[in-house]
């Protein structure tokens, strides 16, 4: 099949010459070609965007396109870009997907990314969202992807699109987190040795629970003598199993700023057990640790044995009881035999 690469490159070295702009006429006669035949190449390079028409009154002018073409600005993109056509096919893919999985371009046009299941955009659930995004849903989350035996996370964008002939498609893009997540996790890791080093040192009983598993994640040595219990009865499970018959622990609503709105932290007093030892008095304080974006993914927990300090004749003060408003609707962890979830 012929391509006429050879004309069309003809036509565009000879408008690069005449910057301002050239007739269909002097083109054929300059090249000597025939006119239907030069008009013909040039239909072909605006199709494909390659030149440019103004018209001067009855004029037709052609000049090299001063866009960039999508294929050439995707690739010079750093993000890996596909753009996929009304039936969800992949049209168009930038050279750094390719490097990135190391497939052919040959091997991807034409084919539904869930079909042949190609990395980080053919798997379920992703490629679910994809589906939203085509019927008009601009979308943005994050992947987490394994390939090669790496560990890959990315910031993925879903853009409804229109094409030229009004049929609608989807662009993807996919940039590159996975440098930023490890840092962060590094900084993450540090931080929480460093605490628990801190913790590990104060005489009093500190626990760490988890808001958003629900779960304890850390008890330092304090906690671990009040409770009799070893560190692997503990971690990962609900602080429900340290309440005793009456007593409570304030749970996770969803929104924390209605807890600690006022003075940042919340007091009271409750009953809790030890293991094998029965039940005993305690008071509890707690506060949200907030991450560098202002969520509180986790509460520290100081408790009191008050048994100690009744027998001692010494008082413990709970000014942030006095002002703090609870909505009566704070669900809370309480002794219950059969499951130790949030009640109330």
């Amino acid at each position: 099949m012929k391509t006429h690469d050879t004309e069309l490159q003809l036509i565009k070295d000879l408008l690069r010459v005449h910057p301002k702009g050239m007739k269909i006429t002097r083109i054929a006669r300059d090249l000597a070609m025939n006119r239907n035949a030069a008009a013909k190449y040039l239909e072909i390079l605006l199709m494909t965007g390659q030149v440019e028409m103004l018209e001067h009154g009855m004029s037709k002018i052609f000049i090299l396109s001063r866009r960039t073409c999508i294929p050439t600005m995707l690739d010079r993109s750093k993000d890996f870009i596909l753009i996929l056509d009304r039936d969800m096919k992949i049209s168009q893919v930038n050279e750094n997907y390719l490097e990135f999985t190391g497939m052919r371009r040959e091997a991807l046009i034409g084919k539904r990314p869930d079909v042949i299941c190609i990395p980080v955009i053919g798997k379920r659930p992703l490629f679910d969202r994809i589906r939203e995004s085509h019927y008009g849903a601009d979308i943005r989350t994050e992947v987490r992807e394994v390939l090669h035996d790496r560990e890959f996370f990315f910031d993925v964008r879903l853009t409804p699109t229109v094409f030229n002939d009004g049929k609608r498609g989807t662009t993807i893009i996919l940039g590159d987190i996975t440098q930023e997540k490890q840092a962060l996790e590094s900084v993450t890791d540090e931080n929480r040795t460093l605490i628990e080093g801190i913790l590990s040192c104060i005489c009093e009983a500190v626990i760490l629970m988890d808001v958003r598993s629900g779960t304890i994640s850390y008890v330092n040595p304090a906690a671990l003598k009040m409770f009799n219990f070893s560190r692997m009865e503990l971690v990962g499970k609900n602080p429900g199993l340290l309440i005793g018959i009456g007593g409570t622990i304030p749970g996770y609503p969803g929104n924390l700023k209605d807890i600690f709105r006022k003075q940042g932290y919340y007091e009271t007093e409750s009953r809790l057990r030890r293991n094998g030892s029965g039940e005993f008095t305690v008071n509890l304080h707690l506060r949200p640790i907030c991450n560098a974006c202002g969520e509180a993914n986790n509460i520290v927990m100081v408790i009191r044995d008050m048994t100690s300090c009744t027998m001692t004749g010494q008082g413990v003060s709970s000014p942030a009881t006095q002002n703090l408003d609870i909505p009566f609707s704070l669900p809370v962890f309480s002794a219950d035999p059969k499951r130790y979830r949030p009640v109330g």
